[in-house]
């Protein structure tokens, strides 16, 4: 799950002037806030984070009032450029009690995760307005192009969902020289989404590349945060040095001492037909019951409470399969009907980014794994190994280190983790 922590607290008073609202500190409400920093599991990106699903559930002081008059998590989160980090702000209208010296928070945000990112090439995109372009089979509409002396300012005109599922766009010239553009803003109302670049050139025509965002999953990530005038307890926030530059005489610093974590979950029940007796034979059996189709046996591999997000990762793999046919509509198009023939099948609806066990919720998952391996084996390009179709480790665990239950093996050049129950091995989606 994505770390949260407390990184800033913000208590303003009441204002003064006319209505007590003409002057205010900081120009802010009254009320406090605490900013929660994300920070996304390693080889993950945020995509988003939704507001409106998550939720502030207490917000109290140190003396044990409770502070959460009108408390939500704010509508305006900042996400990184790279999607590794997010700013996100839990605030109340109430403030601390007269001598509290530090508040506590809990609740939990609701975002969408990506297991990485692919780029996807469209060539000879012509910037002039009213122009059409897909991605996939996503159709792109160039909107306002402005050349000045230096630079072209570039609208794309696009759904809300497709802009989500953009990390970055790059632009080539006519010699495949990468040309120097800038994401300059970006919007949406409704489903209707704007996205708008700066790039150093003056050309007509250009290939665009698209970072398209891979394997995304809606996650709610828990958080239980104390802050006070130290923001979090630690080494930084508690020096003496920390302490001198506060104030002078009468003026004491206070850190809020750290929240306890939470008690681990219980470990799932499993049956004996679940997981395998090492690393390497999780391996294994997965890779082998792909390749002969059976899913619920590549299900019986990974840990029982990742299951619903595998068969979500295999979801949005599947949407990406129209992808494949970029340059050629028609392939494209009935690859699109093909894939919503077979979702239609399971009795599986979009949006594929909710909650996975609201996606899932009466589908047999080992029967819709079973048709999906089948599936994108038989759509495997020409020339290419079916086998690397499938959405499986590929290739032996190495560099395998056992501590306790937990194990770490490299794939692929990748650190994945194992988790044993019950003597039994499973892959983590970590």
């Amino acid at each position: 799950m994505p770390q949260v922590t407390a990184t800033a607290i913000r208590v303003v008073g009441l204002g003064l002037g006319a209505n007590g609202s003409e002057l205010r500190p900081f120009n802010e409400s009254p009320g406090t806030v605490v900013v929660l920093a994300v920070q996304a599991p390693r080889g993950n990106g945020i995509v988003q984070i939704d507001s409106s699903g998550s939720k502030l559930d207490t917000f109290t002081d140190d003396k044990g009032q409770s502070l959460l008059e009108e408390g939500k998590i704010g509508p305006f989160p900042r996400i990184s450029e790279d999607g590794s980090a997010a700013l996100v702000e839990a605030e109340v209208r109430a403030r601390p009690s007269a001598g509290a010296t530090s508040i506590s928070a809990q609740g939990s945000i609701a975002m969408t995760l990506a297991a990485g990112s692919k780029p996807t090439r469209v060539a000879n995109v012509r910037l002039i307005q009213g122009q059409t372009f897909r991605v996939g089979t996503a159709t792109i509409t160039v909107g306002e192009v402005t050349t000045d002396e230096e630079s072209t300012k570039i609208t794309l005109g696009l759904t809300r969902t497709v802009l989500n599922t953009i990390r970055e766009v790059r632009f080539f010239d006519a010699k495949n020289a990468p040309i120097e553009s800038r994401r300059t803003s970006s919007g949406y109302f409704n489903e209707k989404a704007e996205v708008q670049f700066d790039a150093k050139t003056k050309e007509k025509t250009v290939t665009a590349e698209f970072e398209l965002w891979q394997n995304q999953r809606v996650v709610k990530a828990p958080f239980t945060v104390q802050a006070g005038l130290g923001v979090a307890a630690g080494p930084r926030a508690s020096s003496s040095s920390d302490a001198a530059a506060g104030g002078g005489s009468g003026t004491t610093k206070i850190d809020a001492p750290a929240a306890p974590p939470p008690p681990p979950p219980p470990p799932p029940v499993i049956t004996k037909d679940d997981g395998a007796q090492s690393v390497e034979a999780v391996v294994k059996q997965m890779q082998s019951a792909a390749q002969a189709g059976k899913g619920g046996q590549v299900l019986s591999m990974i840990y029982p409470t990742d299951r619903p997000t595998y068969a979500q990762g295999v979801t949005m793999a599947l949407t990406f399969l129209p992808m494949s046919a970029l340059g050629n509509e028609k392939e494209a198009d009935r690859l699109t009907k093909e894939v919503d023939a077979f979702f239609a099948k399971h009795q599986i609806k979009p949006p594929f980014s909710k909650d996975p066990a609201e996606l899932f919720k009466g589908v047999d998952l080992a029967a819709f794994l079973s048709d999906a391996m089948v599936f994108m084996k038989g759509h495997a390009k020409k020339g290419d190994n079916p086998a690397d179709a499938l959405p499986v480790p590929s290739g032996r665990p190495e560099n395998v280190k056992i501590t306790g239950d937990e194990a770490v093996a490299t794939l692929s050049g990748k650190d994945v983790k194992f988790t044993k129950v019950s003597n039994r091995w499973f892959i983590r989606l970590e």
